[in-house]
């Protein structure tokens, strides 16, 4: 078994991590997260992490926690490594897409050094790894997000239209634009109207299908299905996604066995440790 903390939330998925790997047995697993991402924040107090409002508490708490742990599993943070480097703690690196994505933020020879400080690196899509840049060899895994199947399930037999969701992270503008190319789809605008994560299901599970189009500030359009839509497909939409429909839930977002997949590269590296 493998007790494992995690340090900082990213759209939720380290809380969903967190919550499962516990449920599982897999070892002890605990979340400290910052509340400056409002997103985050109300996915994270679902799943009961312990929050911090400064981040240098976060940071000094994080530490003095990391000693009752096997390892520590930074989400997006790379230059928090060296920290918990100094107190000898394995660490693992978790990039989930608008963090490696940022301008500037791939090539930065100080965030380079820091990442090349950790003993394994996850990302969660194919265009993320070739901005993963490291000053040395370290282990690059894929894995892709973990979806809450018993939070996201049916709440309704009878689903009717579209539905596509936008939020500050993307060109909004132009991704509103591709929408209303389909006819009579619903949008909802996060930054105006937000959805507490409790109910996303009951929201989802009233539409037939989701309209999975998201085109980031940088102008790629996601290759890959976004957290939501995973969620959709869990509620038993379809989604409408790169101009194809799918209506089967991947099996590598299932949380069963993602901790699996996940708790065999922990225990790599614990293993390493005593090689």
């Amino acid at each position: 078994m493998v007790d494992v903390l995690h340090i900082l939330d990213i759209a939720g998925v380290p809380s969903i991590i967190s919550h499962y790997y516990n449920k599982l047995n897999m070892g002890k697993s605990k979340l400290i997260y910052n509340e400056k991402n409002s997103f985050s924040y109300s996915i994270s107090k679902f799943y009961e992490g312990q929050s911090f409002k400064k981040f240098h508490r976060l940071l000094l708490n994080g530490l003095v926690e990391s000693l009752k742990f096997d390892l520590v599993h930074i989400h997006g943070a790379e230059i928090l490594i060296p920290f918990f480097k100094i107190f000898g703690r394995k660490v693992v690196l978790h990039y989930h897409g608008s963090d490696i994505m940022e301008p500037g933020r791939s090539t930065s020879k100080w965030r380079i050094f820091c990442r090349s400080m950790a003993d394994l690196i996850i990302f969660n899509a194919d265009y993320m790894k070739p901005k993963i840049i490291t000053s040395k060899k370290v282990r690059i895994e894929f894995l892709s997000n973990p979806i809450d199947i018993e939070h996201f399930s049916s709440r309704n037999e009878k689903k009717y239209g579209c539905l596509s969701i936008v939020s500050s992270n993307l060109d909004k503008e132009k991704t509103i634009q591709k929408i209303k190319k389909i006819e009579n789809a619903d949008i909802i605008d996060l930054d105006i109207q937000q959805i507490p994560y409790r109910f996303m299901p009951n929201v989802l599970s009233k539409y037939k299908v989701y309209a999975d189009i998201k085109i980031m500030p940088w102008g790629q359009r996601l290759k890959t299905l976004s957290t939501t839509a995973l969620q959709a497909l869990s509620c038993g939409c379809d989604v409408f996604f790169n101009d194809k429909l799918i209506d089967t839930f991947p099996k590598e977002n299932d949380p069963y066995n993602y901790i699996e997949k996940l708790n065999h590269f922990y225990e790599e590296i614990l293993y390493k440790k005593n090689n």
